[in-house]
């Protein structure tokens, strides 16, 4: 009798019992308070909010677990997540074989910015030979080749973690040149009380990043998420919400391919 009735319950619940089962939290490994993307304060931010968005479509809930961004894919390895975000699409080539890499989710545009009164003529790379510059952590090693040869002509060079620290600096003209994100200076730059007007110099080709996996069904499952995001009025709605227009941050649609990796 209990066998017959185990029986009828199973049958009963089917694919539900299934999705029960499977509806863990996804445990993703992001980057460190970095706003507008990342707000480890209020648990908020663009790309916090877009991986909610994803995750929703996946009918998951989410597991957020902050770590710089070099740690990320040795924690994933490790087992300590089921995702790991901010992958170069450059670098994801060439990067452990054993890892799943899904689609572009986000992209970033580092520029270089500087004061307008001082009316610096900066149309390539090479015109930063000879500033004082302040750029974010790891700049040297993460943009080309060309930025990293003008740099050493550089009478005051310096890197930093604190970005709100590059917009202070540029406005009160202690540096001539800051590199960093666009949307995170608007960011810190509209915090700024008179903040002087400025000029965006984009010199770099934007970078777009991906997700890792260690699960290959799991990538897909993702990446078609994803793509139904991308496609929907609550992708849009979250740009405007952060960046008040579209397709600042957006990387080419995502066509589900993690599965050819």
């Amino acid at each position: 009798m209990f066998k017959r009735l185990l029986g009828t319950i199973m049958l009963l619940c089917g694919s539900a019992c299934v999705w029960a089962e499977d509806a863990k939290p996804l445990r993703v490994l992001v980057g460190m308070h970095k706003p507008p993307y990342i707000d480890t304060e209020r648990g908020q931010g663009y790309e916090l909010e877009l991986l909610r968005l994803v995750a929703q479509q996946m009918q998951r809930t989410v597991e957020f677990k902050h770590a710089p961004n070099q740690r990320l894919l040795d924690l994933l390895k490790k087992g300590e997540g089921d995702i790991a975000t901010l992958q170069s699409s450059a670098a994801s080539a060439v990067t452990d074989p054993t890892l799943v890499y899904g689609c572009s989710y986000i992209r970033y545009q580092n520029v270089a910015v500087t004061l307008h009164r001082n009316r610096l003529l900066i149309k390539q790379i090479n015109d930063l030979s000879g500033l004082s510059i302040m750029a974010f952590q790891n700049a040297a090693r993460l943009l080309p080749l060309t930025y990293q040869k003008t740099i050493q002509n550089s009478p005051d060079y310096r890197e930093t973690i604190e970005q709100r620290t590059q917009v202070e600096m540029l406005q009160k003209n202690r540096v001539q040149v800051i590199v960093l994100d666009i949307n995170i200076f608007h960011f810190y730059n509209d915090l700024y009380p008179d903040a002087a007007p400025t000029d965006i110099h984009r010199l770099f080709a934007p970078t777009l990043y991906r997700t890792a996996f260690q699960d290959g069904a799991l990538a897909h499952q993702f990446d078609e998420a994803l793509s139904r995001v991308q496609q929907s009025q609550a992708y849009n709605d979250l740009q405007l919400k952060y960046f008040k227009q579209l397709n600042e941050v957006s990387p080419p649609p995502c066509l589900s391919t993690a599965w050819l990796y």
